[in-house]
Parts: C-alpha cells; sequence; structure tokens
C-alpha cells in the first residue's frame, strides 16, 4: 500500500517503507492472482480495479503506479485522479489516458513529468514492469556525481534529516486528534472496490416504484 502515509524517514533522514498488511502474496512466476481490490483508492492502479470483475492478473507494476501518484502529490500537492466521489476516483483511474493533468503552476522539469507519466501508464508499458534498472536509468535520477545508486545510504546526507531525541520521539508526528482533524483512514467508508460501480458512473438508483 505505497502511500504518502506508508513512507517513513528514519533517524538518518533515508526512507523507511511501512505498513505491509495489506501485502499479497505473489505467485511462483511472480504474478498477483486476486479479485480482491486492495490497496487506498487514490493510489491503487487500474489492473487492480480490473482484477475485481475479471480476476485478472497483475505483478509488482502495480505498485510502481502507486509510486507514480505519491511523486505527483509530492511535487504538486494533490494527487492526479481526485474526485468528489469513491466511483469518480476509480472512474478517473480507469480513464487516466485523458484524467491525467498537470496544472500550469508548479511548472514541472520535462524529467519530472515524464517520469510521472511512465508510471501512470498502461500496465504493459509501465515503468518498472521490466525491473528497477530501467527506472535507475530515467533522466529524473542524473546527478551530477553527487551520489550512486550503490553509496547513496552509506555516502550521502540526506536534504531533511528528522530531529529526534531517542527511539520513541513522536514530534515529528502530528496529534491530529489534539487538533481536531480525523485520519482519512477513519471514515467508515468501504476500501474494498465494487467493480459492477464503474458502468454506472455518473447515475443515481432509485427503488422506487
Amino acid at each position: 500500500d505505497v502511500k504518502p502515509d506508508n513512507i517513513l524517514l528514519d533517524v538518518y533522514g533515508h526512507i523507511k517503507l511501512a505498513d505491509f498488511g495489506t501485502c499479497i502474496e505473489m505467485d511462483k512466476d511472480g504474478l498477483v492472482r486476486s479479485n480482491i481490490a486492495i490497496g487506498t483508492p487514490d493510489y491503487i492502479s487500474p489492473e487492480i480495479l480490473k482484477s475485481v470483475s475479471t480476476s485478472g492478473v497483475y505483478g509488482p507494476e502495480a505498485d510502481w503506479w502507486s509510486v507514480g501518484v505519491f511523486l505527483y502529490e509530492m511535487l504538486l500537492d494533490e494527487t492526479p485522479f481526485d474526485a468528489e466521489s469513491l466511483v469518480g476516483v476509480y472512474h478517473k483511474i480507469m480513464n487516466h489516458q485523458e484524467n491525467l493533468i498537470f496544472p500550469e503552476e508548479p511548472v514541472l522539469s520535462n524529467a519530472a513529468r515524464t517520469l510521472i507519466c511512465a508510471f501512470l501508464n498502461d500496465q504493459s508499458t509501465r515503468l518498472g514492469k521490466n525491473g528497477v534498472e530501467e527506472i535507475k536509468a530515467h533522466p529524473f535520477f542524473t546527478n551530477q556525481n553527487e551520489w550512486t545508486w550503490e553509496t547513496i545510504r552509506q555516502g550521502t546526507s540526506a536534504p531533511i534529516v528528522p530531529l529526534s531525541t531517542n527511539d520513541e520521539d513522536t514530534n515529528n508526528f502530528k496529534d491530529l486528534e489534539k487538533n481536531g482533524h480525523s485520519s482519512k483512514e477513519s471514515f467508515s467508508v468501504s476500501k474494498t472496490f465494487v467493480g459492477n460501480q464503474l458502468s454506472f458512473v455518473g447515475f443515481s438508483f432509485s427503488n422506487e416504484a
């Protein structure tokens, strides 16, 4: 479940992934066969949504889609397929070719834009489908010998290093309850996608005779 909530910084400022409670075990061929859509709506890939009604097959490239959504959000402060309803979000994801739009401000570099588009792409051509090496070779990660993929954790200072006094220090986390905010996860909206909703986006149902 790749999303900002689950991407933390360690004491050195390097990324640590958290919350593996929704992981699905892959088959021996490296693919997932499931008809259950697991994930957070804004970050879930179209092939996972399709699998609900088609018992589809998908691989690790589904997570690279979520990385694309995450990158878009970090750079533009909003998710790319936001909508007023859950069905609206899913509709935009399923029709991502028409709904992936970049605002005029802030202006992204060409490398950042092409990287996001390469992640938020069809499953068959998505960046990362053929392995992580093609991602590492993308121009977005070009640098002036400031770091290499082999030394980035050991020999490179992170741009943001959290200040903490001990291993149990929680000062870097907002107290949502104290500030009167509720976690998005606390709402009673089901996270499970119902595939047959897509056919009726834009329609309302009435049980009146």
